[in-house]
């Protein structure tokens, strides 16, 4: 424990809620940086929990990646992984395009739930159907 440590605060338990909380701000920040609009759109998302929010805030700045990803494997089942990665392949593809920082994150949540591109590329060929509204035009 470090002597600033007693500041921090607790990193509060992973559930799978928190999870997908934290999973969506992983995904938000992959860029680089979280814009103001982008909190909006991760509240909506969260069915405006602002604590949930501010709970995944805290663990996500409290925790690397790598090892977000091996604790949450450990706590998801089937169904919790594959709602997580649909919220996510929704939200990064929801302004028509998916950054390749976006892309490469999200292979790596397939990769650490054991989730093979193959078996989800059908539910994500349903999200991008859903979000090309070119067709409307």
């Amino acid at each position: 424990m470090g002597i600033f440590d007693v500041f921090r605060g607790s990193t509060p338990e992973l559930t799978p809620r928190l999870a997908l909380a934290v999973s969506l701000l992983f995904m938000t920040s992959a860029d680089g940086a979280i814009e103001q609009e982008e909190f909006g759109v991760l509240l909506s998302n969260l069915h405006g929990d602002e604590k949930l929010l501010d709970q995944a805030m805290v663990y996500g700045r409290a925790t690397k990646f790598d090892d977000f990803i091996l604790s949450s494997a450990s706590i998801l089942n089937d169904a919790q992984k594959h709602c997580i990665l649909l919220n996510l392949a929704d939200s990064l593809l929801s302004d028509g395009r998916a950054a390749p920082q976006e892309q490469a994150l999200f292979e790596k949540f397939l990769n650490g739930w054991s989730v093979t591109k193959e078996s989800f590329q059908p539910h994500l060929n349903v999200i991008i159907k859903k979000n090309e509204h070119s067709v409307l035009d």
